[in-house]
Formats: structure tokens, sequence, C-alpha cells
């Protein structure tokens, strides 16, 4: 990606600093001086702002109750501030920005140490990243092959926005995020397991063998379980004559607490509003089940049309509507009583059936006579029908739009909300090229176009491409794209760790805490103006105190960062190792050495480390070519009670 492409993707890419934040350049001039105090709330400019941190399981189990401000090292803690005016009447509809950050004894802490930390991070400066930062997505890519590319929007380095890539044992087939857990579970057919990977730190914290092999899955909407089929499974149980069906996993404990026996699948899902029934089509056995999802029991079975192949829940009609293949119809199951209320007469081959926001007005779509239904829940009539392009198979909705992509074409179909609610307007529909191949089949349930968080725009996952495009609403073809290095991007999904108002004047997210030490956590709200540094301390919890390692904190020196790198010429690399707690410099390591990659991986070099003195240290290398370089040292940590250091990085020339 270029840097005009760049500057074009990045402005886009994040609404809260685009209407919270004003551009540097007036931030430079503009930002008022901050206080900085250890208080939790602070009044500027006729808006006071509360402040608390909380440990997110504390939260959970204790509601709105004051909580105790104690947080611990490495784990997971919600940040929440609440914005009111003079009257104290919340102040709703703003765009606050946060950052977390270790405060370094070198900085007195000033309010225009506050001021220019901030100005700081506004700026973006790859050398002026938050410990934690508030107000981000990331971007997560399920490939083709055993991997999971991790994307950042806002983060640009030699020429690449990936942050990371998860390694998985077999390539993924569907995923659904629990953020209230912070999980993402990945089904992994080949190697018949479960991936659970932590949505903060990007890393695969377990495999789970699964009794089969694991298929599509689905989450309900209180995330307590994951619903996950199943086929294959050679040690039959009681009641089971083909093998499949579907496992019910605690998202909390990752505790197996039902096995329910199915019909032969695909197998499809759909939830009840206030998640009472699971409701799940056998595709090969033409039947709907419905299972109590409190007793977990099996409470009734549907015969259902000719290959059921999507199901949707609409809120506005309390009824789950089930779309089938072989003979065309769609029908409404009341969620309640479970009475079949409608079949709806289609075409043979319609596919996939999603409802909009609102929850009333579906859309339905048939790739094979390449034709898309509005439907109406509240008299579960068609109300609008009409031709698109070839092979329409994925439906997704962003807050104004429905999107439509097609198998046979890179054209995404666009339908507005109005046309889809308003019986008096015309099916008025819109497209722009969503890349530049045809998308082909999907090969995974999962979506792979989503709105981005925040923002009236939607990534778009192309498998042909190997690109992930980036398009705003309004625009006549995407903005940019994000490469995926070689990868076929199949699906995509976001993590938001922005600020989001949960209610009138409240704004909270989820962040992982770093190591034990004092923070400071830096507000901003451009209208009114309001700049605070809140002071937290991060206490180490007593078993990690017992058998911490030491955190070891390796940084290049800072002659060397300011000189530009060239390709092809001997370089001496100085860096230097100190205790980050005490700051103190590491000396006598003498088994270190050191791996150096170029991003995304294509060149690997190993190097000797010589020790300095004074907890210096220095490499003797030479990049091959210009791009972006991760240096990682290596040693027997572990054997030392050391915890490795993170990853240097440098841009060569």
């Amino acid at each position: 990606m270029d840097k005009l492409l760049m500057l074009s993707l990045v402005k886009p890419l994040n609404k809260l600093l685009k209407k919270a934040l004003v551009t540097m350049f007036a931030m430079f001039f503009a930002l008022v001086l901050a206080d900085v105090a250890n208080a939790s709330a602070i009044v500027q400019n006729g808006i006071k702002v509360d402040f608390s941190l909380s440990a997110l399981q504390q939260q959970t189990s204790q509601g709105k109750e004051k909580i105790p401000e104690v947080v611990f090292a490495d784990t997971d803690a919600v940040f929440n501030f609440t914005i009111t005016d003079g009257s104290g009447a919340p102040v709703s509809g703003v765009y606050p920005a946060g950052w977390m950050q270790r405060r370094a004894e070198s900085i007195p802490n000033t309010p225009a140490s506050c001021k220019n930390m901030v100005k700081s991070f506004i700026g973006g400066s790859l050398l002026a990243q938050p410990t934690v930062n508030l107000n981000t997505y990331y971007v997560l890519v399920l490939n083709q092959d055993a991997s999971i590319s991790v994307v950042d929007p806002l983060f640009h380095f030699g020429g690449s926005n990936l942050l990371t890539m998860v390694a998985l044992s077999s390539p993924g087939f569907d995923w659904q995020l629990a953020g209230l857990r912070q999980r993402l579970f990945v089904s992994l057919p080949k190697s018949r397991r479960l991936a659970v990977i932590d949505s903060q730190s990007f890393q695969v914290t377990t495999e789970m063998k699964i009794p089969g092999i694991p298929k599509a899955m689905a989450l309900q909407q209180d995330q307590h379980y994951l619903w996950l089929a199943y086929e294959g499974r050679q040690e039959m149980q009681a009641g089971q004559a083909t093998g499949q069906g579907v496992l019910v996993i605690d998202t909390r404990t990752l505790e197996l607490v039902a096995d329910f026996p199915l019909g032969v699948g695909p197998h499809h899902f759909a939830f009840s509003g206030d998640d009472q029934y699971a409701f799940i089509a056998a595709e090969g056995a033409d039947q709907l089940t419905v299972i109590d999802v409190g007793g977990l029991r099996l409470v009734k079975t549907l015969p259902s049309g000719d290959n059921p192949v999507s199901l949707a829940y609409s809120r506005a009609a309390d009824a789950v509507y089930i779309s089938h293949r072989g003979d065309g119809t769609v029908i409404s199951v009341n969620a309640s009583s479970l009475a079949v209320n409608q079949v709806i007469s289609l075409e043979p081959g319609i596919s996939d059936l999603a409802f909009a926001p609102n929850g009333r007005h579906g859309v339905v779509v048939n790739p094979v006579n390449d034709h898309v239904y509005i439907l109406d829940s509240l008299n579960d009539k068609i109300t609008k029908q009409g031709k698109v392009e070839q092979g329409p198979d994925q439906v997704n909705f962003s807050d104004t739009l429905a999107y439509i992509r097609h198998r046979g074409s890179e054209t995404v179909l666009m339908i507005p909300m109005d046309a889809i609610v308003d019986e008096e307007v015309s099916l008025q529909v819109v497209d722009f090229p969503g890349g530049e191949q045809g998308f082909g089949l999907a090969t995974t349930p999962a979506p792979g176009i989503i709105q981005a968080p925040g923002e009236n725009a939607v990534l778009i996952a192309h498998p042909r491409d190997k690109q992930i495009y980036y398009y705003k609403e309004g625009m006549a073809a995407p903005m940019g794209s994000f490469k995926n290095f070689s990868r076929s991007a199949r699906a995509v999904i976001a993590v938001d760790r922005s600020l989001q108002e949960i209610s009138a004047g409240e704004y909270q997210t989820v962040g992982r805490l770093a190591e034990a030490g004092t923070y400071d956590v830096a507000f901003f709200l451009e209208s009114p103006r309001v700049v605070h540094c809140f002071e937290v301390r991060v206490k180490p919890e007593a078993e990690q105190e017992e058998n911490r390692l030491l955190q070891v904190a390796a940084s290049l020196v800072q002659k060397q960062q300011a000189q530009p790198l060239k390709a092809q010429q001997s370089t001496a690399l100085t860096f230097k190792l100190v205790d980050a707690s005490s700051k103190a410099p590491i000396e006598g390591l003498k088994e270190l050495s050191s791996l150096t990659v170029l991003v995304p991986g294509v060149w690997k070099s190993r190097s000797k480390v010589t020790e300095l003195g004074q907890g210096l240290y220095r490499i003797n290398w030479q990049a091959p070519q210009s791009g972006a370089y991760y240096i990682q040292l290596l040693a027997d940590w572990q054997a030392m009670k050391m915890q490795a250091p993170r990853q240097m990085m440098l841009e060569v020339m």
C-alpha cells in the first residue's frame, strides 16, 4: 500500500479519531493543560468526568455496585468513563479517547507531561505507542491455510498493517467471537479440534479435542453457550445413527455440557430473542430441532421443507425463518409457541436469509435464478424482488445498507435501508467493485463482509485477490486494502477495543493490563475540551509475585533509532537490556543470540550477540533489502527466571 493510499485509508478507518479528535496540527497548538492527580473525578470546562478501572471478573459478578479499584497485572480490566454536564445530566453522543501508559521515572508528573503524552498518541508515532490503546479495533482474517491474520488498520510499519499471525493446527472452517469472555473460537475439521484464542493477546490458549469433525458453530446472544456442529463421529452414542450432532460448550469454563445427536447436516442455527430456545436445521435430514437452552433438553422436532440452508430470527415478529434450497420455501415458526406461522413460496435455489437491524425486514437471495427478495416479517409476505448479478450468496448489513456479494463477479450489491423498509420505494440497488476478480463459492459459513466498528463502512474479505478491502459508504470503489501476504482471505471479523457508549453518558471498554506499576490513563474529549491524566496502580498478584519472572525490556540505543539503516550495508546494532520494573541494566547474558525476520517472514537470519557491558549488547547484521524487520532475542529465558523481551522493530531504507 503506497503512502497516498495509506493516507486515504487511515483517515476514514477510525470514526473515533475522525469525529472525536481534531487534526494533529490543531492539537499541537490548542490543547489545554491537563490536571494530573490521584482523583477519579475531575471537572473541566463545565464537564465532569468520573473514571473507574476494575477487574472484568469483579464487574461481571457485582454489576454496577461500587467495586474496589484494585487491578492486577496481566488481567482483563474494565475502563469506565461517566461524562456529565454542570447540571448532572449525562453527556451523550460524544467520542472520547483514552490511552493507558506506564509512567516513566524520567518524565516528571506535570500538566505539561500529560499534554505532551496525549499529543504524541494522537500523532500516531511509531515510537509513541501506549501500553493500552482504548481507541482502536483489529481486523482478523480467517485464511485458507492454518492461520489467522491480525491486522491493525491504524498501525502501518514497513509497508504492512499486519500485527501478528495466529498459527492453528489445521485450517479453520468457522469461528465465533465471545467478546464478554475475550475468546475467539475456531473450528478445525482436519485436526478434529476447537481452537480457543485469547482475543486480547491473539494467542491460542488451547485446542479442545472434539468427538467428530467440527464444522459450523453459533453463539447464543448472552454468549453463555457455544453450539458446535460435528460429523463423522466414530464412537456412536445412544440414539445416534448418523454420527452427527451438536455439542454445547460453556464459553467461560470450556466445559462440554451437552451433546445432541441430530440428522445429517450441514447444520444451521438460530436462537429466540430471550435465548430460551435454540433452533437447529439439519440440511440433509430436512428436519428442524428445537432445544430448551435452560434445561438443555430437546423439546420438539419439526419436519421442514426440502434442504433447509439458512435460519434467521426476527425480533419484530418473534419468529424464526428457515429458507429451503430444494423447494424454494421460507417457513416462519413462532419462537415462543413453536407453532408454524406461515409457509412462503419462492423459487427453488434460495439460500442465505438475514434480517435488517430493525428486525422486521429480511433479505433472501437465490444464486440459481439471481434474484433478491425482501420479506416483511409482520405479515410474512414478499414485498419486493429483483434480478441482480450472477450468484448472490451472502447477505450482511451495516446501519444503513444491505450488502450482497456474488459468486460469479466481483460486484458487491447495496440496497439502501429505505428501499427495504418503505413499501412505496422501489427496489433500488447500487453496487461497487469489491475486488478485481469474482468472489467464487464461499468455503465457510462465516461472513466475508462486516461493518467496520463505529463507521459507515465495511471490510470485505476477497479470497481470490488475497486482500481485505475497505469500502466507505457513498464512494464508487473501495478506498484501500490490506495485504494478506499471498493468503486466501475467506472471512473477516473485528475485535473492537474502542470506548463504546453503553448507557447515556457512560463510555466503556475492556483492556488487558500489563505488568505491575504506576500508570497514567490519559483522557481526551474534543468538544467540550477536556484533557486529563488519571493515575492508577496495577498490583502483582500474590501467586504471580512469588514466581515472578524478571521482566526484560529491550530497546535500541537512541542514536541508532535516529540513523536511517540501509540495505546491503553491514551494520552494528547496539541495544540495551534492563529490568522493566527497576530499570537496572541486565548483565552477564552469555548464551544470547538474535533472530532477525523480514516481514512477513520471507527472510530470516540468526546472529551471535556480543556483550559490551552496563546492559549494552551488540549484533553485526546486514539487511538483504529494504523493508520492516523484527529482531527477537533468543536464550533459555525460563532457566534464567526471566521473561523474554518483546521484539524490537526497525525499518531499512
